[in-house]
């Protein structure tokens, strides 16, 4: 189990940049062991928690999603997210529109986010790009990470979209951004 490696410094990255945080005895339930959402926060039990860069991805989700829906979401990110779409009583079109772009895209955006977060971090990449995580071994892990940081990477272009951060590498050529390029992210977390 390798949840304890960085998992203090990740919690209190996350608590920082405005991702909710509850550490506790929960039990191993989840949609990861020892991870769940609950009102948009994670709710992590440590004792049953693998990895700790888990936390990172997972993050990653919450925070490409507009802070009017953010609060409704569950451990069934997709679900809960449309439904809290569905009930908006007066829905604003651009959060709507970007929430929608986290139901389609939520994952690419979560790994580049992650990525990001493994940087601003000083972590190692098998923190959140363990062995056999996403399919792939260290050599995919390494490449996908390279291709996010040279700006080949659509989950990147997502996070650049929503202004969260600047375009870098190949991006950079294509676009006039004022945001400083990725991996620094100019907000973490959607308002």
């Amino acid at each position: 189990m390798l949840a304890a490696n960085h998992f203090d410094v990740i919690v209190a990255f996350l608590r920082q940049v405005g991702i909710g945080v509850h550490v506790g005895d929960y039990g191993p339930d989840g949609f990861l062991p020892g991870v769940r959402i609950v009102d948009g926060a994670l709710w992590v039990d440590p004792a049953h928690l693998y990895i700790s860069g888990d936390l990172l991805h997972e993050a990653g989700h919450l925070a490409v999603i507009p802070g009017r829906y953010r609060a409704q979401v569950g451990s069934d990110v997709t679900a809960t997210l449309e439904a809290a779409l569905d009930d908006d009583p007066e829905p604003e079109p651009i959060s709507r529109a970007i929430a929608e772009r986290a139901l389609v895209s939520g994952e690419v955006m979560a790994l580049a986010w992650s990525c990001a977060a493994l940087t601003a971090l000083t972590l190692p990449l098998d923190t959140v790009f363990f062995e056999n995580s996403y399919k792939m071994d260290s050599a995919g892990h390494t490449r996908l990470f390279q291709l996010i940081h040279q700006g080949n990477y659509p989950g990147l272009m997502h996070l650049i979209a929503n202004g969260m951060t600047g375009p870098c590498g190949i991006a950079a050529l294509l676009s006039n951004s004022s945001l400083p390029p990725f991996p620094t992210m100019t907000r973490w977390v959607l308002p």
